[in-house]
């Protein structure tokens, strides 16, 4: 799943099915349904599982529910609750099938004309009935799969896999939401140690008629503290002012070298801590709060993004820990910037205009005219709203880096490269003014050129 060989089809299985391609995604790769598929409004969504051995199915009450969220994600009426025991949604458009006895899947039909004006995200989730009694969880599966099919023609065009668990009795599998009219999917994956009563409590719009629990009263000792989290996006808050630019303008991602010299960075936290100094800037920056994440040596993986609710052990749980990761060989920058690229301009195009923040510790490729190189990349992206910022760390070789600027060919110079010796040690406030000292100038520019709007 993870190895590309060509960048242009990464994660996708070509399957013969009357020559329909499915497309095989991984946490947080979401997908532009209206955009990508965009004759397509009536889906037909499976979900299934698999139960590890010496487990079987029949031991396991698991149900599949779907919350149908407003804009401040509370279900507008109980009936937009859609589980076992309400299986139409008042609009006509989720209808849930009957669950055969035992089966170990779910159907459901889901009419997106159909879908009510103020609901904004469908959110489906597995839990384990009287999980803590008969002491389940999903540690005991396989796997969960979720596949998307277009209900006319019975094609599958969309397939998800999650297949690691620990000790969590409900999982967020995925969710279809709505931005800029447009409906996307994002396969989300995440694991919680709670029921369906607790995802109940937290999407439930409160009414008159619902009674408000008393809070029991608070003895505060001493004022709320910020965390250290907190005071990283305040400034950020601060570069950005100080830069003139608006929160939420843009969306950001990252690319991680993990080559070979980079080994004792990710182990000794910094690249964790990194991560987390660039995520600050993603919630304040971004247009959703989520950076996206890429890693490369010679090959690239693409990660699942980043929220400010997940961010914690990222690097030991996402990467080090996990042995399908490729890490620690040789470098090859173009095919993970031919993955970003097929990212953000093919997969997820939209408006907003991208930042890409790209960490290197030198040993940049020289490539003869023949092979794919970064400035080939770049001069190709350069009337894309695509800004490029390239980090060096270290005392490496960035020969081929501190030559973009003067990198001839290209509609507008859509890049820009700085070092910083020692990035453990580089104060923040240091950092988020280098890495927003060049993006205003190109924002600019491309507006006049009529690369972003």
């Amino acid at each position: 799943m993870y190895q590309t060989i060509d960048p242009f089809v990464y994660n996708e299985k070509k399957i013969i099915e009357g020559c329909v391609r499915i497309l095989t995604l991984v946490k947080g790769q979401r997908m532009n349904l209206s955009k990508q598929y965009p004759h397509t409004k009536k889906w037909r969504i499976t979900i299934a599982w698999d139960i590890s051995t010496p487990y079987e199915s029949s031991q396991y009450d698991v149900d599949v529910s779907v919350f149908m969220l407003n804009e401040q994600r509370k279900i507008p009426l109980e009936e937009y609750f859609i589980f076992y025991n309400q299986r139409v949604s008042p609009d006509k458009s989720l209808i849930l099938a009957n669950q055969m006895h035992n089966a170990a899947k779910q159907h459901m039909t889901l009419d997106m004309p159909y879908i009510r004006s103020d609901i904004q995200e469908l959110l489906f989730v597995l839990t384990i009935h009287n999980a803590a009694e008969k002491n389940q969880s999903f540690q005991h599966f396989r796997s969960i799969h979720m596949t998307l099919e277009d209900f006319d023609t019975n094609d599958t065009l969309i397939s998800f896999t999650e297949n690691q668990f620990h000790d969590e009795t409900a999982c967020e599998l995925g969710n279809i939401y709505n931005k800029d009219d447009d409906w996307r999917f994002n396969p989300v994956g995440r694991g919680y140690n709670a029921g369906l009563q607790e995802f109940l409590d937290l999407y439930h719009e409160e009414t008159e008629e619902t009674p408000k629990p008393v809070p029991e009263p608070v003895q505060i000792t001493e004022p709320l503290k910020l965390t250290s989290f907190d005071l990283l996006k305040k400034k950020v808050d601060i570069a950005l002012e100080k830069k003139a630019l608006q929160k939420g303008i843009s969306r950001v991602g990252v690319v991680l070298d993990i080559s070979g010299s980079m080994r004792r960075l990710y182990q000794n936290g910094t690249v964790q801590n990194v991560i987390e100094r660039l995520l600050a800037l993603a919630t304040r920056f971004d247009d959703d709060g989520v950076l996206d994440v890429w890693i490369y040596d010679n090959e690239f993986t693409r990660m699942p993004s980043i929220t400010e609710n997940d961010f914690t052990d990222y690097i030991e749980r996402e990467i080090l820990s996990n042995p399908t990761v490729k890490k620690f060989g040789a470098n090859n920058e173009p095919p993970v910037m031919r993955d970003v690229l097929q990212k953000y301009l093919e997969e997820e195009t939209s408006e907003v205009p991208v930042y890409l923040i790209f960490i290197n510790d030198g040993g940049v490729k020289k490539a003869s005219r023949k092979q794919d190189n970064v400035s080939k990349v770049l001069i190709e992206s350069s009337n894309q709203p695509l800004f490029w910022q390239f980090v060096g760390i270290g005392n490496g070789n960035f020969d081929v880096l501190k030559k973009l600027d003067n990198l001839e060919g290209r509609f507008i110079d859509n890049a820009n490269f700085f070092q910083i010796v020692d990035i453990e040690n580089e104060s923040d406030h240091d950092l988020y003014n280098k890495l927003l000292n060049e993006f205003p100038l190109w924002i600019k520019e491309a507006k006049s050129k009529h690369v972003i709007i």
